[in-house]
């Protein structure tokens, strides 16, 4: 009895952790381009350094589709869309000290890869971004000592 009783947990355990995984769509209701992120360093302490992340991609004017945040290298950040060169894109910066995040760890994804997580019609859902360039550091000088 001790038996089917332990089966019988493991398999509701089984069951409740898989609805708790994210399920990347293969298909997104707009497009994304071919994304890089760049290193930077600020000039002075205060400035601090981190990871910039430029993701290119084209949305509706009318749809109905927000931005929510974007995971890369194990840290989670608000999506924001700026325009770049007349051009729409998820423009991040990840500071260094901001803390790594349980949801990306589980996402499992390789130094080139991120998600972003959007909602569409009331419903979250995850697409992946594969192939981020990694572009020269940028390093900002410091402020003229007098």
């Amino acid at each position: 009895m001790k038996y089917l009783l332990s089966c019988f947990l493991i398999f509701c355990l089984c069951l409740t952790s898989c609805t708790s995984q994210k399920k990347l769509q293969t298909e997104t209701p707009f497009e994304i381009g071919n994304a890089t992120c760049q290193k930077y360093t600020g000039g002075r302490e205060e400035s601090g350094s981190g990871t910039e992340l430029r993701i290119p991609v084209s949305l509706l004017e009318n749809s109905d589709i927000e931005l929510n945040e974007v995971y890369f290298r194990g840290k989670q950040v608000k999506a924001v869309v700026n325009t770049v060169d007349n051009q729409k894109m998820i423009l991040v910066r990840i500071p260094n000290n901001n803390p790594e995040s349980s949801e990306t760890l589980k996402l499992a994804l390789n130094t080139d890869e991120a998600v972003i997580s959007y909602n569409e019609n009331g419903e979250v859902k995850y697409a992946k971004v594969d192939g981020i360039k990694q572009k020269q550091p940028l390093i900002y000088k410091g402020a003229p000592k007098n």
